[in-house]
C-alpha cells in the first residue's frame, strides 16, 4: 500500500507541476503556485522536527550544519560568479550569453519549465521526506 500512495503522490506532484508552469509567469497566482510547496514542505518539515518525549525532547530532524548545506553554497557562489563573469565580459550580448539569459531561452518553452519546476520540488522535498522516514519507521537498536 505505501508504494501505491508513494506512485499517487508523484502523479498529483507532475500534474501540480504541469499546471503551475503553464501559469503567466509573474501573476499572483503563479506565485501562490511556487509558494504553495515550500508553505506545505516547511510545514512537514516543522511538525516533523517537533519534539518527541522518547528521546527526552530533544528533535527527531538531522541538525542543519555549515557541512550539510556547504555543497548548496559553493554551488551559489559558482553560480553567482558565472554570472559576473558574464555581465564583466559583456552582459547580454549574442557573443557572450550570461548563466541567466541562457535560463531566459530555456524557460520559454513549457516542457523546460516543468521539467526544473519538478526538480526544484524533489530537491525541496528530499530532505522532508528522508526525515519523514526517519522518524516513522525508527531503526531497530539491533540495526534491522
Amino acid at each position: 500500500m505505501p508504494s501505491a500512495v508513494g506512485a499517487a503522490g508523484v502523479v498529483i506532484t507532475a500534474l501540480y507541476a504541469y499546471w503551475a508552469t503553464g501559469l503567466e509567469p509573474f501573476t499572483g497566482l503563479a506565485y501562490i503556485a511556487v509558494g504553495v510547496p515550500v508553505v506545505l514542505l516547511a510545514g512537514v518539515a516543522v511538525i516533523g522536527g517537533a519534539p518527541d518525549s522518547r528521546e527526552n525532547g530533544t528533535p527527531r530532524a538531522g541538525e542543519i550544519t555549515l557541512r550539510s548545506v556547504l555543497p548548496w553554497l559553493v554551488l551559489l557562489f559558482v553560480a553567482a560568479g558565472l554570472e559576473g563573469l558574464g555581465l564583466a565580459l559583456g552582459g547580454r550580448s549574442t557573443t557572450v550569453p550570461t548563466l541567466s539569459t541562457v535560463i531566459d531561452h530555456a524557460l520559454a518553452w513549457h516542457p523546460v519549465r516543468f521539467v526544473l519546476f519538478c526538480g526544484w520540488l524533489a530537491v525541496g522535498a528530499g530532505p522532508v521526506v528522508r526525515m519523514y522516514h526517519r522518524c516513522v519507521r525508527p531503526r531497530s537498536p539491533a540495526g534491522g
